[in-house]
């Protein structure tokens, strides 16, 4: 149980330092609206993870049995949707366009950051299907249910806490300009752990 978790939390993880659509978001709420309106949007895209977690935890749930290979078509789907999102990071030539000096805010507020980000990040179709990809992963090992609702637990809190600090971190010029410098590397570490792990789950759907 503890290297499935390991595996999963790992890859949540290096999903998030790679820049994605939720990482502009907080960046623009921050450098727009402020830290405030920042910390809404952190909040109502964790509440959008959330909400795909259970609602892919639940579709799979009505999945027939392991012995009409339900279980194995959804690993082979994720697998290959990891190996796409994978090769994107690796291939990816991107640059990170963040002022060095913060300011010309327009004020914002909590609630309107929360349903902000949570708007976007439920429109954001990437998600789902990620995390469809990720319970493929569980599913190989079997976990009884507690330990499911452990694992959406901990990575609804490392989604909240990581997008808090990352708001935090932008007032901080030094930050800024690590991020800018390292983006290439942040893509290339999320490209590797994806394309492993999307690789692995090709080969449990093909057995």
């Amino acid at each position: 149980m503890f290297a499935a978790f390991a595996l999963v939390a790992s890859t949540h993880f290096a999903a998030l330092l790679s820049p994605g659509p939720d990482f502009f978001l907080l960046i623009r709420a921050a450098l727009l609206r402020g830290r405030r309106h920042a910390d809404g949007c952190a909040v109502g895209i964790t509440l959008a993870n959330l909400a795909s977690m259970a609602l892919v935890l639940f579709v799979l749930g009505l999945l027939p049995e392991v012995a009409s290979h339900g279980l194995r078509v959804v690993q082979f789907l994720g697998g290959a949707y990891f190996v796409w999102l994978g090769a994107q990071a690796l291939l990816a030539r991107r640059e990170l366009e963040i002022p060095a000096q913060m300011g010309g805010q327009r004020p914002g507020g909590f609630l309107r950051g929360l349903r902000e980000g949570f708007l976007a990040s439920s429109l954001n179709p990437k998600l789902p299907i990620f995390y469809t990809g990720l319970f493929g992963v569980l599913g190989q090992f079997h976990l009884p249910g507690w330990a499911l609702g452990v694992c959406v637990l901990w990575m609804g809190v490392v989604v909240l806490l990581w997008d808090m600090a990352l708001v935090r971190l932008l007032d901080r010029p030094r930050w800024r300009g690590w991020l800018r410098r390292r983006v290439t590397a942040l893509d290339r570490l999320c490209g590797g752990l994806l394309l492993a792990l999307g690789g692995w789950l090709l080969w449990v759907g093909l057995r």
